[in-house]
C-alpha cells in the first residue's frame, strides 16, 4: 500500500520514495510531485531512495521521466540514497540522468541544497566538498 511522504523545508520538497511501488502507484506520485512543486512554489526536488533495493525499466524511466518533468516546472532535482544494485540497474539498462545531482544521502543533499540557494542556483566553492555523482551512461 502506498501513503505519499512529500515534505515541504522552505523551497525544499523531500520526496521519501517508498519502497515496492506498483507501476500505477509510481505514476501516481510523479503527479503528486508535479502538483507539490505547482502549489509551494518549490525551487527544489530531493527524491530520497533510500528505502528502494529494486530497479526495473519502469521504475528507472520513473527516475528520468520524474527529474525531466520537474526540470520543465523550472525546479531542481536533486537524487539521494541511491542503493548499489539500483545503480547497476540504471548502468545496465542504459539510462542516464544528465543535469540531475545525485548524492549519497540527505545530509550531502542539504549541504548541497544549502550551497545552491545561498549562490542562486549556482554551486560554490564549499560545495566542491560533497561527493555528487552524475549518472551517465
Amino acid at each position: 500500500m502506498y501513503f505519499t511522504n512529500i515534505q515541504k523545508l522552505e523551497n525544499l520538497l523531500l520526496v521519501a520514495v517508498p519502497q515496492d511501488l506498483m507501476d500505477d502507484e509510481v505514476i501516481q506520485l510523479r503527479r503528486e510531485v508535479l502538483q507539490a512543486i505547482r502549489q509551494y512554489g518549490s525551487q527544489v526536488v530531493l527524491l530520497d531512495f533510500s528505502r528502494v533495493d529494486i530497479c526495473d525499466s519502469f521504475f528507472g524511466r520513473f527516475i528520468y521521466s520524474t527529474s525531466k518533468m520537474v526540470e520543465l516546472m523550472g525546479a531542481k532535482v536533486i537524487i539521494a540514497g541511491l542503493q548499489d544494485i539500483v545503480i547497476e540497474t540504471m548502468v545496465e539498462l542504459g539510462m542516464t540522468l544528465p543535469d540531475v545531482d545525485a548524492v549519497l544521502d540527505l545530509d550531502d543533499a542539504l549541504a548541497l541544497t544549502r550551497s545552491l540557494s545561498q549562490n542562486g542556483g549556482a554551486p560554490t566553492e564549499d560545495s566542491a566538498e560533497i561527493e555528487t555523482l552524475t549518472l551517465e551512461g
